[in-house]
């Protein structure tokens, strides 16, 4: 009876023995993968860091975006065939290409598929984007073509021989559009997105540049110019579109306006010594200027911020450019001793295009990619995602950083 109360004990104690060795071999097991995951964790933690600007919620995007278009090792989509067009402007449109020439108009998706090709006849095309939506007019002729979702949805043509002098669309697909008329300087007509006239102002005493609908579809912005003895005065003014009432006017002298975009907190004008920013109530909140430096290029198209390139000469390759937010703050400059062929801005993106490579920068030009071998490239088109369209003579490609 002792005897078998000793089995029992004793295999008792082996059983103890073995959860305690099963715990002991647990926690060592725990530790060594607590061990391992803490050098992934540091190892991912150095790559996010020293990779920051590359890794974000746009190369997210663009991975399944693009994951189905076919790229070399540089990023570079298939070429594709634009044609030898005469006069041929374009702009980025989303995820396609938009082209105009004196004869055609057409869209292509970013691995060369075409959408539209449309038979026009114009002189002096030009486009302007936003979002989904491109109006192509002829300036100084008669069309105008609106596109959405890569389609043509309004063709309008002016009365007899008056011309078309700017149009523009909004993310929205409202039209603000500028044409010649009898007895006036111009006649400026906000469209809403079904193509319906809602306000039509008649100008007589100025000349009219531009106009934009704001991005709320509440206000519209007529851009004229005059002359007063020896200088010229640019005027913005302000309506209402739901009845047609100035808000608000405000003129410049010492720095010609020249260029504007409205985005969704205010309007950015672009002038002949920088650039200025206005807030949804028409007040400046912003102001770079610099009077002794030649304006040589600019892009008002990133998000909270405006791309102005300066060089202290009329002529040369030497120069700085500078990125300016809504406060009017420079929050990064770059000096360039190369010819720049081309400056765009998108999302949080700078493109500056070089003879000699492409190179992409953030907003305050930090270096985000680089393409080398740009022979033969005349634009390259910066888009909110971060990809950006290169276009030569003949072809067509996009570019995944």
């Amino acid at each position: 009876m002792a005897e078998k109360k000793f089995d029992e004990e004793a295999a008792s104690s082996e059983r103890q023995s073995g959860a305690e060795k099963g715990v002991i071999a647990l926690r060592i097991l725990l530790r060594v993968l607590t061990s391992v995951l803490t050098v992934l964790l540091i190892g991912v933690g150095v790559f996010l860091v020293l990779n920051r600007n590359r890794i974000n919620l746009d190369s997210i995007k663009r991975y399944l975006t693009y994951r189905a278009l076919e790229t070399t090792e540089e990023g570079l989509g298939v070429s594709f065939q634009i044609g030898q067009e005469k006069e041929l402007c374009y702009a980025a449109l989303n995820n396609a290409l938009i082209l105009c020439s004196e004869n055609r108009i057409q869209i292509y998706s970013d691995g060369g598929t075409q959408y539209v090709d449309t038979s026009v006849s114009m002189k002096q095309p030009v486009i302007n984007t936003a979002g989904d939506y491109a109006v192509v007019y002829d300036a100084g002729g008669n069309d105008l073509y609106l596109f959405a979702d890569r389609q043509e949805i309004y063709h309008y043509a002016t009365e007899g021989n008056y011309a078309l002098i700017s149009a523009r669309v909004n993310d929205h697909g409202w039209l603000a559009v500028v044409e010649e008329a009898s007895g006036y300087k111009a006649i400026v007509t906000a469209y809403d997105a079904n193509q319906q006239p809602l306000v039509t102002e008649r100008i007589s005493s100025q000349f009219v540049m531009d106009a934009a609908v704001s991005a709320d579809n509440r206000q519209l912005a007529i851009l004229t110019i005059s002359q007063e003895g020896s200088n010229f005065v640019s005027t913005l003014t302000m309506y209402d579109i739901s009845d047609g009432e100035k808000r608000d006017e405000r003129s410049y002298s010492d720095s010609a306006v020249i260029d504007m975009r409205w985005d969704g907190s205010g309007i950015w004008l672009q002038q002949e010594y920088g650039v200025q920013r206005l807030n949804q109530q028409y007040n400046p909140v912003a102001n770079w200027q610099n009077n002794t430096l030649y304006l040589q290029g600019y892009s008002l198209g990133g998000d909270g911020f405006a791309v102005e390139y300066f060089s202290r000469f009329r002529a040369g390759s030497t120069g700085q450019l500078a990125a300016i937010n809504s406060s009017g703050d420079v929050i990064g400059t770059l000096n360039v001793n190369a010819d720049i062929l081309s400056l765009t801005a998108a999302g949080r993106y700078i493109a500056v295009l070089t003879s000699a490579k492409l190179t992409i920068y953030t907003s305050d030009f930090t270096e985000y990619a680089t393409l080398p071998n740009t022979t033969g490239i005349q634009q390259a088109l910066m888009r909110g995602d971060g990809t950006a369209m290169l276009v030569t003579a003949e072809t067509a490609n996009v570019y995944l950083p």
